[in-house]
């Protein structure tokens, strides 16, 4: 009886194992291919899910902007990763959400999907 028990749980252990192994060795893999460029930040950013332009204007406190230019993008996100630095009591999830919504208005921008018609004034 203790034999099988003890079987099982080396069983569960290494499975457990070897799991945890797969997921890290993917994750190197795709850190060593992208080397942190602004593509492998997005994944890390948790950006798997699509991000609205709308959300991420009020991320960057851009919602009532007139007219957004790539300054105001990098302006905003400039400020917010500094204030929430982790070194300084800041919050890594914060700025993850503040990478992604800079990459999201950055494309939207590019792609000219980014106009008047999609800000929202309160």
């Amino acid at each position: 009886m203790a034999a099988k028990i003890l079987v099982k749980l080396l069983f569960t252990s290494g499975s457990m194992l070897a799991r945890s192994v797969s997921m890290a060795y993917r994750q190197a893999i795709l850190r060593a291919e992208g080397g942190f460029t602004a593509g492998s930040a997005e994944v890390f950013a948790g950006a798997t899910s699509k991000m609205s332009p709308m959300e991420a204007k009020k991320i960057l406190g851009l919602d009532n902007a007139d007219k957004i230019t790539i300054e105001d993008i990098l302006k905003k996100h400039d400020d917010l990763i500094t204030l929430n630095d982790p070194k300084d009591g800041g919050s890594e999830y914060l700025q993850s959400k503040v990478l992604g919504a800079k990459i999201c208005l950055e494309t939207a921008l590019k792609e000219g999907k980014l106009d008047d018609t999609n800000t929202t004034k309160s």
